[in-house]
């Protein structure tokens, strides 16, 4: 079979891009030395953390946010749960820019937090020594993604739906062994 589209790494970004080009309409391949979320990926631990705070960096706010829902209804069509809704709590001292930014920002993205003094922080989480904290930004939509388990449900969609998922280490110009090149595992080279 000749793919359209050949998607190095099946990890988080790359089974997302083979999932969301077989969407458009394209054949996909994806490809990876050590499979799905393996343990030398980035993607592939057990957890991550799924939070929409990152400063002044609205694109990543709001691409953690649309990914939230990306992955929610991954969760819901598997059936498997793959996310845990704890909330994300952002601790800050007075003059942290960063924490300021990062209330401006979600508040532009539309994604729910709460500012909270110090006062408030205490009687919610009495387990947290806050030390100098004075004050937080609670993420009540973040929690832990089950990293591992998560990308291999989306790897696993991508082969339901005919793509083509390979554990296939690759040299210069060729997979595997020195008489598997492009051309003969179905990719048109020219």
């Amino acid at each position: 079979m000749v793919h359209d589209v050949a998607v190095v790494g099946s990890g988080v970004f790359g089974s997302w891009t083979a999932w969301h080009l077989q969407r458009a309409g394209q054949s996909v391949a994806l490809l990876d030395a050590y499979g799905p979320a393996s343990s030398r990926a980035s993607s592939g631990g057990e957890t991550r953390i799924l939070r929409m705070g990152y400063g002044p960096d609205e694109l990543y706010t709001r691409w953690a946010w649309r990914s939230l829902a990306q992955w929610k209804a991954l969760a819901a069509r598997t059936g498997e749960r793959l996310f845990h809704e704890t909330g994300v709590l952002w601790m800050a001292h007075e003059e942290d820019a960063r924490s300021r930014a990062t209330l401006d920002t979600l508040a532009r993205a539309g994604v729910p937090h709460e500012r909270l003094d110090r006062s408030q922080l205490e009687p919610r989480w009495p387990q947290i020594a806050f030390g100098d904290v004075t004050w937080g930004i609670h993420e009540p939509r973040g929690g832990a993604l089950m990293a591992r388990r998560s990308v291999q449900a989306l790897a696993g969609e991508v082969a339901r739906r005919g793509g083509d998922v390979r554990d296939l280490q690759m040299e210069t110009g060729r997979f595997g062994d020195s008489e598997q090149t492009l051309d003969n595992v179905g990719f048109d080279c020219d």
